[in-house]
């Protein structure tokens, strides 16, 4: 054979090789995390229930589950899972720095503060790994008549201020661009509920245009509530356990008040991630991890395998 002609198909076999690499293997892991934050000092089960002097009705808790016990094994639980990005909710700005300090350089984070003015508030913080995703842009909007304005709220919302911070990335293995969307909808307010859903859908397809992109958060919503029918008849919105290529893993509910480890007597579940059409999910898990005794959260982590199409 001609040695041009060999040349050029080695060069042609050597392109469809490193070409196939880059997609190969491609897949990433994504998880939703409550994290609960650490307003109770002494946090744990419930012992009893009782009045303080104002007559406002308070838990008396054990301690055992408290931040700077949960902390390093939320840590742990998102190494050992090789999670690749993580959308949280409820951390404060200690709560934030520690646990960034026990991930390590190996993970990078984006987030506003849901009330900029007091950067101490919540903060629905993504982490990431820097050496797999390039961050591209982010931003935020908040859940309210003015989402666009920082800190602010609206309707039957509780005095908690919430909002959504997303990050577009570039994944460095792929190629391929995809967007994230991390919120928290109000507790309280069932109208705020249902207007967040909406905010939600027109700005994921305001930002995210034609990308992939997962949402997630808690929604404080029950799978039959109106919030969740709003952004499931969105219809580009896909629920990614309804969509899972394999059989999901674990309960069907994903709180777990009073670290009790079951969901009788409450919501089945409030906590969700949302894909595009164009992210296949391959596994879909809610991990209810118990060491010795301590529960990560009073939410169950949510947990996939993804792959952008």
């Amino acid at each position: 054979m001609n040695k041009k002609i060999i040349s050029v198909a080695l060069a042609f076999a050597c392109a469809c090789l490193w070409g196939c690499a880059g997609t190969e293997n491609s897949d990433f892991v994504v998880c939703q995390f409550n994290m609960r934050n650490n307003g109770d000092k002494n946090d744990g089960r419930i012992v009893k229930r009782e009045k303080n002097a104002k007559g406002k009705k308070i838990e008396i808790r054990d301690g055992s589950e408290k931040w700077s016990i949960r902390a390093p094994l939320i840590a742990e639980f998102l190494k050992y899972n090789e999670v690749d990005i993580c959308g949280s909710q409820e951390l404060v700005k200690v709560q934030v720095d520690d646990l960034s300090k026990l991930l390590g350089d190996g993970y990078a984070r984006i987030g506003n503060p849901v009330n900029p003015a007091r950067p101490h508030s919540t903060n629905n913080v993504i982490y990431y790994r820097q050496s797999r995703f390039e961050l591209l842009d982010s931003g935020s909007f908040w859940f309210s008549e003015t989402p666009d304005v920082p800190g602010t709220k609206s309707w039957d919302c509780s005095s908690c201020i919430r909002n959504t911070n997303w990050a577009k990335f570039k994944d460095r293995k792929s190629g391929k661009v995809f967007f994230i969307f991390n919120s928290h909808f109000d507790h309280i307010g069932k109208v705020a509920r249902i207007k967040a859903a909406e905010i939600l859908v027109s700005k994921v397809k305001e930002i995210a245009g034609d990308y992939p992109f997962f949402t997630m958060g808690d929604y404080n919503s029950n799978i039959n509530s109106v919030a969740i029918k709003v952004i499931k008849d969105s219809g580009f919105m896909k629920h990614a356990r309804e969509v899972c290529e394999t059989p999901p893993y674990g309960p069907k509910f994903t709180d777990n008040y009073g670290y009790v480890g079951t969901g009788k007597d409450w919501r089945e579940w409030i906590d969700y991630i949302f894909v595009s059409d164009s992210v296949r999910i391959l596994k879909f898990a809610v991990l209810t991890d118990c060491i010795n005794g301590v529960f990560l959260s009073d939410h169950f982590p949510l947990i996939v395998k993804a792959k952008i199409k």
